[in-house]
């Protein structure tokens, strides 16, 4: 287990005493109101305080300073035309603690790096550990010894995007909160509350929200890149990278390796033939080749389709091919593709027959083919309405 001299590295809430009095405050929960004391009460400002690694170390060291010598010893003194609570006021005295003072800015190198000894420390009791258990939070499967395997199942079986499980840290937490927004029908990526685990499952996918909300800051702490620079975000640092374009003309040698939290391998999933066994990671050139090997011109077919109209064809043509079934006469023969080409009949039957609610459900989970129908209903919630609709009436 990681010692450090400094407390407070954990960002456990906790009650700290003031810097200058007996007052307590729960840091970091609390940190606003913290802040608002000092500069009211005792007219100190702490600069930069998000740069901070741990605001509880930092406050302990200078709670043990203060009291062996007055604030003017470490701070700088300002001047100002107001006092605390707004009115007009000559010359009133202020003092600021910064980094400005070498013994603040050592403190302050020396916080972080502590933070980020304890951090990696946590991150590889967490990947070493054998002892975790759970249930995946989607389909129950029961996951024993690897917190990687869960993440990886996640993503694979899913499609949700948390990121590589080595720039991931404290993920039991990180589960939990998603676990219990996802139950609270809350989408992880845009935040909106929706009326039904149904309606929030269907907006997901079909809007691609399986991702963390980046603007969220609460999820920072889950992620391995937000603690390598004091203050900084990967955010800020994505944003800095994109300001600072390569004078050589080529990419930065650093841009690729400059990972988001939510990076996964950016290999696209394959996509699947309607027909035959034929794989393509392009969704256009699924389509061509079902025009051309099997005659089959999808976007014509449906083109007037809503979109869950469009998913109950691919379902019914899918399930079709699985049974050696003709999808335009339903004629059962060993070989289905050779019948539907000879008979002309690489066309879809009529609406009554493959429009009906069992063909809502896919033959697989997360089935590429699926993700890339374009949605052409107004919204999810009317259009989920229906299948609900629908379902409720099997």
């Amino acid at each position: 287990m990681y010692k450090s001299q400094f407390v407070g590295l954990d960002d456990i809430p906790c009650d700290t005493r003031c810097l200058l009095c007996d007052c307590t405050f729960v840091l970091p929960r609390n940190e606003t109101e913290f802040l608002t004391h000092l500069f009211k009460i005792h007219r100190l400002v702490i600069g930069d305080v998000w740069k901070i690694a741990s605001l509880r170390s930092y406050v302990h060291y200078w709670s043990v300073k203060f009291k062996e010598a007055p604030l003017t010893t470490y701070c700088t003194t300002l001047l100002m035309d107001s006092t605390p609570d707004g009115q007009p006021s000559k010359n009133e005295h202020y003092f600021l603690l910064s980094d400005c003072l070498l013994e603040d800015k050592t403190l302050r190198d020396e916080i972080h790096q502590a933070k980020l000894e304890w951090v990696l420390a946590q991150q590889e009791a967490e990947r070493t550990d054998t002892s975790f258990k759970r249930d995946c939070m989607f389909c129950h499967m029961e996951f024993y010894g690897s917190r990687a395997a869960y993440i990886k199942h996640l993503y694979e079986k899913h499609n949700l995007h948390l990121g590589k499980p080595e720039n991931l840290v404290f993920l039991d937490e990180l589960l939990d909160k998603i676990e219990s927004t996802v139950a609270s029908l809350i989408c992880i990526y845009c935040e909106k509350t929706f009326k039904d685990r149904m309606v929030l499952k269907e907006h997901m996918r079909k809007k691609f929200h399986k991702y963390i909300n980046p603007n969220n800051k609460a999820y920072d702490k889950f992620y391995i890149i937000n603690y390598l620079e004091p203050g900084r975000t990967w955010k800020q640092r994505q944003a800095s990278s994109e300001k600072s374009p390569d004078l050589a003309g080529g990419s930065s040698e650093n841009e690729d390796e400059e990972a988001s939290w939510s990076d996964w391998n950016d290999e696209s999933i394959g996509i699947a033939c309607l027909f035959c066994k034929y794989i393509n990671n392009e969704f256009t050139c699924i389509l061509g080749h079902m025009r051309e090997a099997h005659g089959f011109d999808f976007e014509e077919t449906v083109k007037d389709l809503t979109f869950y109209q469009k998913v109950k064809v691919v379902n019914y043509i899918k399930r079709q091919i699985q049974l050696q079934r003709c999808i335009f006469c339903e004629t059962e023969t060993d070989n289905v593709l050779e019948h539907m080409k000879s008979q002309q009949h690489c066309k879809l039957a009529t609406r009554k027959v493959w429009d009906q609610p069992e063909y809502y459900f896919p033959m697989s989970e997360n089935d590429s083919f699926l993700y890339n129908l374009d949605a052409t209903s107004n919204s999810d919630e009317e259009s989920v309405e229906n299948i609900t609709e629908a379902v409720s009436n099997l």
